[in-house]
């Protein structure tokens, strides 16, 4: 057993690539985070999993949590991320709060629960997320103790015994908060808290309590944007969360009409734009936004730009919807068959998108 000091807010390059070496050698790692210390290893190494339950004693039928390094990587995981979890991710993303999602099929099975569900945590601690980060090894993790025992705020806390079985122990000093991370079940509607940690049940509900807000995004918001905004508007079940829908426009004017033919090709679907006046997209919309759904790689990079609040829910409209990281042609000075084009392909992912936040 090796220990390694580090300084999270003078992390040393030297020090991460040895710690990355070992997790990639298969070894099991203790290591600091915003809550208490933990202990995990490399996803998709079976091997080396088995051993972190051995070492734990814990059982097999409780899986390790899932700790990722960007809140966009939950996309690769999961199958469905309702709008109640995007608000949780959003208000406490990175932080002591772990959701548990229904697992997609290229989730690791490592960390897959017989009921096919997934718990992923996004840390606030820069040593998990930087070995993440410089690793791109994703971590299967649990808490640095025995089964039943107290789970440690620093590595005088940790038992003797645990220590010996281990390969590595990183030694950050004494852990943010205290108190184990906060874990809900967003698989239920309304979501469920499985175990109240140092996020407050009353901090839960005033997330989820507050009304849900979708953006979406294009260039003049006279075509594509209004189009998802008024197909979401007319399909948005009436028994879900209740949710604001809006679109904006990355370079228009203020209340410009929609096209004619944009309005005719919905009209023909059975939606009405035509009162629909274009916005300028601006900071508080993407700040107040709980989900921005763009038509092209150009929007996310301009969304982006306006405010630093906004990791974790910029998407391709498709990318978000159905997985598929195209964007979505403007049909503007294009024929009318062009616009139904437009129409039938936003319909088809809005459908989509409806299956997965609901």
């Amino acid at each position: 057993m090796k220990i390694i000091k580090i300084n999270s807010d003078n992390l040393e390059k030297k020090k991460i690539k040895e710690i990355i070496e070992i997790f990639k050698k298969g070894g099991v790692i203790i290591f600091p985070t915003d809550t208490v210390y933990g202990m995990g290893a490399d996803v998709k190494n079976e091997e080396t999993i088995n051993k972190v339950y051995q070492i734990k004693n814990r059982p097999k039928d409780k899986p390790l949590i899932l700790f990722i390094e960007k809140k966009e990587e939950i996309l690769k995981f999961v199958q469905k991320i309702s709008l109640s979890a995007q608000k949780l991710i959003n208000d406490f993303w990175p932080g002591p709060l772990t959701l548990i999602f229904k697992a997609s099929l290229s989730a690791p099975q490592s960390v897959v629960s017989k009921e096919g569900k997934i718990g992923i945590r996004l840390p606030a601690h820069k040593i998990p997320c930087e070995i993440i980060k410089g690793s791109r090894i994703f971590l299967a993790t649990t808490s640095a103790n025995i089964s039943g025992e107290i789970s440690p705020l620093n590595i005088e806390e940790i038992s003797e015994n645990l220590k010996r079985r281990v390969d590595l122990i990183i030694d950050g000093g004494e852990t943010l908060l205290g108190e184990e991370s906060t874990i809900v079940d967003v698989t239920f509607s309304p979501p469920l808290l499985i175990r109240e940690g140092w996020l407050s049940r009353e901090k839960i509900r005033e997330g989820l309590k507050r009304e849900g807000n979708i953006l979406f995004v294009c260039t003049g918001n006279t075509c594509r944007s209004p189009m998802a905004e008024g197909f979401l508007k007319k399909m948005w079940p009436e028994d879900k969360d209740k949710v604001k829908i809006s679109s904006a426009g990355t370079s228009t004017l203020m209340g410009l009409k929609p096209t004619e033919l944009a309005v005719k090709a919905l009209r023909e679907r059975g939606v009405d734009i035509f009162s629909h006046r274009s916005t300028p997209l601006n900071r508080n919309l993407v700040e107040k936004a709980d989900l921005i759904l763009v038509m092209s790689n150009f929007h996310k990079k301009m969304v982006s730009e306006i405010s630093s609040i906004k990791e974790g829910k910029i998407f391709l409209l498709k990318e978000f919807a159905s997985g598929h990281k195209e964007e979505i042609p403007d049909p503007i000075g294009e024929s009318l068959e062009t616009y139904r084009q437009c129409a039938r392909e936003i319909e088809r992912e809005i459908r989509a998108l409806i299956e997965k936040l609901t």
